[in-house]
């Protein structure tokens, strides 16, 4: 099944409230429901279509043993005692990223792993399923013909990612919103009747 490993990143990592995903089994789509945006019509049919399967975000159980399991992984013993420390009591996972944002490279060992781990996850869930992920590239027939990620748009994702750290939860959905739309609209696909056209234009001012 061809899917977009991004857009099931997102919807597996899911934290806004309000807001599901489904798989679609026959496209390899990810779908999103805004409770907030979406008409009750639209959330009607996907909900009761057979071929959409709502995607559990990761339970916070689980991503706190991936804080267990990395921190093994750090060679500085003194840091790793402050992680340990940092996972004492309630807002482990806040204190966790605190610690390692004074420590560029351990914060990007990090997000390396975090990410594994949702790989991971992804493929548990599809062969749980009886199904078998392919990344969308490897499923079109002119994949070799694509060039390369330039280097400048390599540096322009990690800036992106460096800015999201920063964000509330709401201006996330905001840019996440945008960015839906932008694909969106330069791959010439049709914009789902869910799709936050409303929050992408309010996330660049477009709108008061």
């Amino acid at each position: 099944m061809p899917v977009d490993w991004i857009a099931l990143a997102n919807a597996f990592d899911n934290i806004a409230r309000g807001v599901r995903h489904f798989l679609h089994l026959d496209t390899g789509a990810v779908l999103r429901l805004n409770e907030r945006l979406v008409d009750p019509a639209t959330r009607a049919r996907i909900e009761e279509d057979p071929g959409c399967v709502l995607i559990e975000a990761i339970a916070a159980r689980d991503q706190y043993r991936w804080l267990e399991a990395f921190i093994p992984t750090v060679d500085d013993l003194e840091f790793r005692l402050a992680l340990l420390h940092s996972m004492q009591g309630p807002g482990s996972f806040r204190r966790f990223k605190a610690a390692l944002s004074s420590r560029p490279e351990q914060l990007r060992r990090w997000r390396a792993f975090r990410q594994e781990q949702i790989r991971v996850a992804i493929l548990r869930w599809f062969h749980a399923r009886g199904l078998t992920p392919v990344a969308l590239e490897h499923a079109r027939p002119d994949a070799r013909s694509e060039p390369p990620r330039s280097r400048s748009a390599d540096a322009a994702r990690q800036q992106l990612y460096a800015a999201a750290d920063s964000l509330s939860p709401q201006d996330l959905h905001a840019l996440t919103s945008l960015a839906e739309f932008l694909r969106a609209a330069r791959s010439a696909l049709r914009i789902p009747a869910d799709s936050s056209m409303g929050d992408a234009a309010r996330a660049v001012r477009l709108l008061p």
